[in-house]
């Protein structure tokens, strides 16, 4: 019993810690005009109101960046990343950016506990939670995300996607607000 109660402490000694919103901070604060949004692949042209409104909102992260998130089901969080000074369109944390369609935003599946994301406008850090990927955190570096703690997802094939959608009832070519 000693020896399991020793093991135990020992794993959760050895947990790294978690990253803090203060331990990346923002290198600017925006506070101009925002560029309009630049739409420049069928992708980013599919979640045009969601993106353009977005691309008219004040800074919500990273000090010039807006978190554009919609749903897509409701166990899924779909999302990107607008550069505030440009209006360029980036995709959020966990994608390449390779992806198209649905799979270039979607970035969190499953119920969670709390918020499927947090950030701040004065921090590049971002905390996504997944019930299929767990609690992931990635900073923001100049036009990308880099995890911090763990390797981005494999994206899903067709099969795998078509089944969590028949899992979630969302509808197979779900319509941008």
């Amino acid at each position: 019993m000693r020896l399991l109660l020793l093991l135990l402490v020992a794993a959760a000694l050895a947990q790294p810690p978690q990253p803090k919103f203060n331990d990346y901070p923002a290198t600017e604060t925006w506070n101009g005009t925002n560029a309009p949004v630049l739409l420049r692949t069928a992708s980013e042209r599919l979640f045009k109101t969601n993106l353009t409104n977005a691309a008219k909102e004040p800074p919500d992260f990273a000090g010039h960046f807006n978190f554009a998130g919609w749903g897509c089901g409701s166990n899924c969080a779909a999302g990107a990343i607008i550069d505030l000074h440009t209006g360029i369109v980036y995709p959020p944390p966990g994608k390449s950016g390779n992806e198209s369609g649905w799979d270039r935003w979607i970035f969190t599946l499953g119920i969670v506990e709390g918020n499927f994301v947090d950030y701040r406008k004065d921090s590049r850090l971002v905390i996504v939670r997944s019930q299929r990927w767990g609690i992931r955190a990635y900073i923001w570096e100049n036009d990308h995300f880099r995890a911090l703690n763990a390797p981005p997802p494999k994206p899903q094939d067709g099969s795998q996607r078509r089944a969590l959608q028949r899992q979630n009832h969302s509808p197979r070519s779900p319509r941008a607000s």
